[in-house]
């Protein structure tokens, strides 16, 4: 069956560019013609995640990936680091130019990104700064990559500070999204991965929302057409919406919801596994929710609705189930003002009217933030 094929169009003062998503099954071990285009006679750097080994026979995807870029590449050079968010940081990036400048690498060469966001934010901004510049091409591996990260150019690394404060804006040329290697994901990132795709019926489509609602259990047996639906849809709402705005100066901003209390909750986990950025993202959406609540946005019974939903699925959806963590007001408050999406000194959030729209709050008022905080810690 040929790819579903998603073109991501940016509009910018300077050029236009565009580049496609594939979407399928299969891809990875037939992937020769949809390489050819980008790798053939080039220099390849293969950035993967160290779950993906050529010695371990259980990833036949990996390995025949890699044969089909020897097959095509002028030579290919594989780089393993960690995943996980531990990884995203400014040794693990050195490591990584380092030993891509001792591949003789030029203008030409290429960087595929083959893993998780991780693997993707760090591998990308590599490619932007390396030499000033270079393509790349993102391989997600898991369901949140390739709904979110892999697609619109974010890259970077973590500060001490916060997440994703260190990176820049630098766009793939290809993304390529196998459906299949999704089997091999834990269920626990694959209902972080999910919780993404929810976030794009939230912020933009109340109709997306109510089929994943509807049908949620297809979607968790792993059905390949309902993925294959899923991710496609989220591909072209997401493209939709970078389309005018590809550096974030306006509407872009809505991708964030419930991403300004996700990264705080994150943070207090010292991304050691304790929570992941699916599950602080499915609590964030549900405090950006009772907030439009409580601020009088959006009706009680659509916040109801969107926590119940969460539920279901099992996900965490309240501050309170974070007993490990030492979350405080005060503490929230100080990593909110480290968000990158704040203005003059003004926190910003994006809140909701309504399943389907979100708008950007700026100048949120401190005070009713601390009093929301203590009614939810």
């Amino acid at each position: 069956m040929k790819p579903t094929i998603i073109n991501v169009s940016l509009n910018n003062k300077f050029n236009n560019f565009s580049y496609p998503i594939f979407i399928g099954n299969g891809l990875l071990c037939n992937c020769e013609e949809i390489l050819k285009k980008f790798v053939l006679k080039r220099k390849v750097i293969l950035i993967h995640d160290n779950f993906f080994s050529l010695k371990n026979k259980d990833n036949e995807q990996f390995i025949s990936f890699v044969k089909t870029i020897n097959k095509l590449c002028e030579s290919v050079n594989l780089i393993g680091i960690p995943g996980g968010d531990k990884s995203k940081n400014i040794s693990q990036l050195e490591c990584i130019l380092e030993e891509s400048l001792s591949f003789k690498i030029d203008r030409s060469s290429l960087i595929i990104a083959f893993g998780g966001g991780v693997i993707g934010d760090i591998a990308g901004f590599a490619a932007s700064i390396l030499l000033r510049g270079i393509d790349f091409v993102q391989v997600p591996t898991t369901l949140l990559a390739q709904v979110d990260s892999s697609v619109g150019g974010k890259t970077g690394i973590n500060s001490n500070k916060s997440k994703n404060l260190i990176g820049s804006f630098h766009q793939p040329i290809a993304v390529i999204a196998d459906i299949d290697i999704l089997k091999s994901l834990p269920k626990r990132e694959f209902l972080a991965g999910l919780v993404e795709v929810i976030k794009y019926g939230l912020i933009y489509d109340v109709e997306f929302f109510d089929s994943l609602e509807n049908n949620y259990r297809d979607i968790l047996s792993y059905d390949q057409l309902k993925l294959n639906e899923i991710i496609s849809k989220s591909c072209e709402i997401k493209s939709l919406i970078i389309k005018n705005d590809e550096k974030e100066s306006g509407k872009r901003a809505l991708l964030n919801l419930g991403h300004t209390f996700g990264h705080a909750i994150e943070s207090f986990g010292k991304y050691d596994g304790t929570i992941v950025h699916g599950e602080a993202v499915s609590i964030g959406i549900c405090l950006a929710f009772r907030l439009s609540s409580k601020m009088s946005y959006c009706p009680q019974f659509e916040t109801d609705r969107v926590v119940r939903f969460f539920k279901k699925l099992n996900l965490p959806t309240s501050l309170q189930e974070l007993i490990n963590l030492p979350i405080t007001t005060t503490e929230m408050l100080k990593k909110f003002k480290y968000d990158k999406k704040n203005k003059n000194n003004q926190l910003t959030f994006i809140l909701n009217k309504k399943i389907g729209k979100s708008f950007i709050k700026n100048n949120m008022d401190e005070n009713i933030l601390i009093e929301f905080l203590n009614d939810e810690i």
